[in-house]
């Protein structure tokens, strides 16, 4: 089905016009994944059969991709994974350096390469938080408490700061 621009009257096909808005948003997307865009258009190319890459699936797959990379989470079998945008970077790096025989269908080889990732980035996280948290009580087990509890100051009541308000009512 033709179209007619009512500026120019240039005629064009709904279906060319359709890719070409899809490829416009694929180079706009292109800077989300700065400086690691050419991995990530590296990574899609997994998915080119040899009759290539429709616009529109490059989007869809590029749009998925971009979720995982913003939210720096990603859903795998009904289990959520948190990772890093160092994380993600490592997981493409692995799967763009393996040859596959067949183009990939989903993402489901990069999403099992996050998971060990994330789970790694995980245990090293739980690590760094312990030995914070064992630094933290070796200085409160360090400092000296005082022998008598009344040498505590004591905060004032609240009732000492608000007395004169004109919203308090005297008893």
């Amino acid at each position: 089905m033709n179209l007619r621009c009512p500026q120019c009257r240039y005629e064009f096909d709904v279906r060319q016009a359709t890719k070409d808005a899809a490829l416009i948003e694929v180079i706009k997307m292109q800077s989300d994944f700065a400086p690691h865009s050419r991995l990530v258009f590296e990574y899609s190319e997994l998915f080119w059969t040899t009759r290539g890459l429709k616009a529109a699936k490059l989007l869809r797959i590029l749009t998925e991709v971009r979720d995982i990379w913003t939210g720096e989470k990603f859903a795998f079998q009904k289990r959520a994974y948190e990772i890093s945008k160092a994380g993600i970077v490592q997981a493409l790096k692995t799967v763009c350096n393996k040859r596959f025989e067949v183009p990939l269908e989903n993402h489901n080889y990069l999403k099992k390469v996050m998971i060990s990732v994330a789970e790694e980035e995980a245990r090293k996280k739980s690590a760094e938080v312990e030995k914070t948290l064992k630094e933290k009580e070796a200085r409160l087990r360090a400092t000296t408490r005082p022998e008598n509890p009344e040498q505590f100051e004591r905060p004032e009541s609240i009732g000492e700061h608000t007395k004169g308000l004109p919203w308090r009512k005297e008893p």
